[in-house]
């Protein structure tokens, strides 16, 4: 009796262990359940086939999914439509194995917003060893991945900058300044319409050596404003504006043809206190102005276009040091080439003519028998500063073996001729005093004259030309112009 009392005793005393336990067990079971239930982060819990079972609060916050949604269904209803199946092969390889799998995802919301998270899966397993569950703890790193992107973003664009900028200072020509400006901006920006209207400081005109796509200047920008760049806003302030669309009150009153959606903006190309000329980009995309690291990067592209052309008007007039003829202080024979050249490609980039003349002094040789060679010399400095006193601004005079070359830009030929009589004409009324010590006298010139595209398209063919029409000036007895 006494033995079974004792057991009894005994069993009771387990049996109150054992509800201790689970209770206990219970009490931990309710924690782990408010933790989870209260957690920052996502928890998802599904079976052995990966159908949900389990999401807690933070999921539906995040997701916008309620629980009873996505019951039952595969995680893969948060996948987007633009990530293939296969990137998830390896996360179900790796859980199925029995090993936890760690990594990112990038999922979608029911709203369709697209968000990111960093996930640790982990399978579940009976005191048998199967696996029966598989728990996902995940964290939102939606914002820390968007920092990220935009601090890469940012290193991009400074080296394409920096790479732009290293290109640029390649360049040893206006052109191709001009076309890699235009595939940058149509790269970054990919606008609808680029163009670089440019200011002609001698002739106190706009030309556009670059539209792209390539339509008539004429119907992009109004004609009297590239008559007079004074109607130029951009030009005349030096400050960028930017137009929403057509009908805004900012509109430029340069431009033709405004997009009714979008916009354009117009942006000088300024350095160097200097205006080259502007740069218009047209885009149909609304609001597409409104981003202001938009429009900071524009800005870099157009002021590094800026100081390349800077730095080409430097060199330009660092080579004037050694381009100019010692005895009259024109522009030497070797730079005539030059320039004539630069003349001829701008003249076929613009559709315009150019005009050459060849003049050279009637009879030189008697004078030279009869005072010596020293005559020539003198006549030649007196006649340069004759003739620089009697061309254009934008005419360009240089000294050419013994005689002078002058290249007159967008002169047609019948208008050439008149300009050609007139100096001949200055010339011949002209008192050169002080030639011969104690003597004044009068000299008479002969002029050649060539216009391309009448005749010539390139430097030598209008070379050959306008000194044929010389010899030929001179033939007929001097003091006259000829065009063959």
């Amino acid at each position: 009796m006494s033995t079974s009392k004792e057991t009894l005793e005994k069993k009771i005393k387990e049996l109150r262990a054992e509800v201790a336990g689970l209770v206990k067990a219970e009490e931990e079971l309710r924690k782990l359940s408010r933790a989870i239930e209260q957690s920052p982060s996502t928890v998802m819990i599904t079976n052995a086939r990966g159908n949900i079972e389990y999401v807690n609060p933070k999921f539906t916050q995040l997701t916008g999914y309620a629980q009873e949604e996505v019951m039952g269904k595969n995680p893969r209803i948060l996948k987007p439509k633009d990530i293939p199946s296969e990137t998830y092969r390896e996360l179900w390889e790796t859980i199925t194995s029995g090993r936890e799998w760690r990594g990112e995802f990038c999922n979608r919301k029911k709203n369709g917003d697209i968000y990111w998270e960093f996930a640790s899966i982990s399978p579940v397993r009976n005191p048998q060893g199967d696996i029966t569950h598989f728990v996902a703890v995940k964290e939102d790193i939606t914002e820390r991945k968007r920092a990220e992107e935009e601090r890469n973003e940012h290193i991009r664009e400074l080296e394409d900058i920096m790479s732009y900028s290293t290109a640029m200072n390649d360049e040893t020509s206006v052109e191709a300044i001009f076309k890699r400006l235009s595939a940058a901006l149509q790269v970054h920006f990919k606008p609808d319409t680029v163009a670089v209207i440019m200011l002609d400081r001698e002739r106190e005109m706009l030309y556009v050596p670059l539209i792209d796509p390539p339509v008539p200047s004429g119907s992009l920008i109004k004609n009297e404003v590239l008559l007079d760049p004074s109607l130029c806003r951009v030009l005349k302030t030096g400050k960028e504006i930017f137009v929403k669309g057509a009908g805004t009150e900012q509109a430029c009153e340069c431009v033709l043809n405004i997009p009714e959606a979008g916009g354009y903006l117009c942006h000088p190309l300024f350095a160097g206190d200097k205006i080259f000329g502007t740069v218009l980009m047209m885009k149909r995309e609304i609001d597409c102005w409104d981003d202001e690291k938009v429009r900071r990067l524009i800005s870099n592209y157009i002021g590094l276009t800026a100081l390349a052309l800077h730095r080409l008007e430097l060199i330009d007039i660092a080579k004037h040091t050694k381009i100019t003829d010692e005895l009259t202080g024109l522009y030497n024979k070797r730079f005539f080439y030059e320039i004539l050249n630069k003349q001829l490609s701008l003249a076929k980039w613009r559709n315009e003519n150019v005009s050459l003349l060849m003049l050279g002094i009637d009879r030189a040789e008697n004078l030279i028998e009869r005072y010596g060679d020293g005559v020539i010399d003198r006549l030649l400095q007196q006649l340069a500063r004759v003739l620089n006193d009697s061309v254009n601004k934008s005419d360009i005079l240089a000294r050419y073996n013994s005689d002078f070359a002058i290249v007159m830009p967008a002169l047609f030929t019948n208008r050439a001729l008149v300009k050609a009589d007139d100096i001949r004409r200055i010339v011949e009324n002209t008192s050169f005093a002080d030639t011969v010590s104690g003597q004044a006298f009068k000299i008479t010139v002969s002029i050649g004259l060539a216009s391309f595209p009448e005749h010539g398209a390139e430097q030598d063919a209008l070379l050959k030309h306008a000194n044929q029409a010389l010899y030929q000036a001179r033939r007929d007895g001097g003091n006259r112009v000829a065009a063959l």
